[in-house]
This record gives C-alpha cells, sequence and structure tokens, in this order.
C-alpha cells in the first residue's frame, strides 16, 4: 500500500513540472529564428523566420571583420561602423514570416567570421528578447 502511495506521488510529482515547463514564457526563439543561407565569400545572406504573434521591429546587427567595406544591402543599413565592422538595421512593422537580409561586401570573406544578433520585443511581455544567429 505504501509502495503504491508513493509511486502515486512520484506520478503526480512528474506530471506537475511537466505541466510547469509547458507553461513557460515565450523564448527569443520562439519569436525570431534565423540561419545564413550564406556566410562566405563576398555576399552574406541572412535569413529571418519570424513566428506569430508579430514582434513589431526588429535591430539586427551584423559583425563583420574590422577593415571590410559593404557595396550593397537590402534592405539598406542605417548604420555601419567600419572600424569594428558592426551594421546595423532597424527593420519596422515585421508581420510573421520571412525577412531576407543580404549584403555584398568589397572583398570576400573566410568561413565562420560573421555572426548576428537579433533584438525584438516580446508582445505578450513587452520584454526586449535577444538572439545571437552564428553560420
Amino acid at each position: 500500500m505504501i509502495c503504491h502511495q508513493k509511486r502515486m506521488f512520484l506520478l503526480f510529482m512528474l506530471l506537475a513540472c511537466v505541466n510547469l515547463l509547458a507553461a513557460q514564457p515565450a523564448s527569443a526563439l520562439d519569436l525570431v529564428s534565423g540561419r545564413y543561407i550564406s556566410s562566405a565569400g563576398k555576399n552574406i545572406i541572412l535569413d529571418l523566420e519570424v513566428k506569430g504573434p508579430s514582434s513589431s521591429n526588429l535591430i539586427v546587427h551584423q559583425f563583420l571583420p574590422a577593415g571590410v567595406g559593404i557595396i550593397s544591402s537590402s534592405p539598406a543599413y542605417v548604420k555601419f561602423d567600419g572600424n569594428s565592422g558592426r551594421v546595423q538595421w532597424l527593420i519596422k512593422r515585421v508581420a510573421p514570416g520571412k525577412v531576407r537580409i543580404s549584403m555584398e561586401l568589397s572583398e570576400p570573406l573566410a568561413p565562420g567570421l560573421v555572426r548576428a544578433e537579433v533584438r525584438c520585443r516580446d508582445q505578450k511581455t513587452g520584454q526586449m528578447m535577444d538572439i545571437t544567429i552564428n553560420p
């Protein structure tokens, strides 16, 4: 009888833990995820997947090696510091779906020299969320 009660108690505790894990607040990866289509050479392409509900605005920072120039980007960046290699985009009124950021660089990059950071606001909680995207 006692063994049965212990098993029932352990089963109850296990179910309670599963419910707590399922009720966790949304993480940044639940809102926005991304991957590099191309992260080496002269053309860098980053695809972002925005999931519902919309995150409204995205701030994207792309980190390049210092001294690399940008010939063009789509969409147009809002800030670029060639000394640090930091490029910034502010993408407004983002609807759920895909967002592509592409750049043509002044010189080719070896693999592994770029990374991106995306900041967005969780529309449910109002908290700012950060994600890092590596090649």
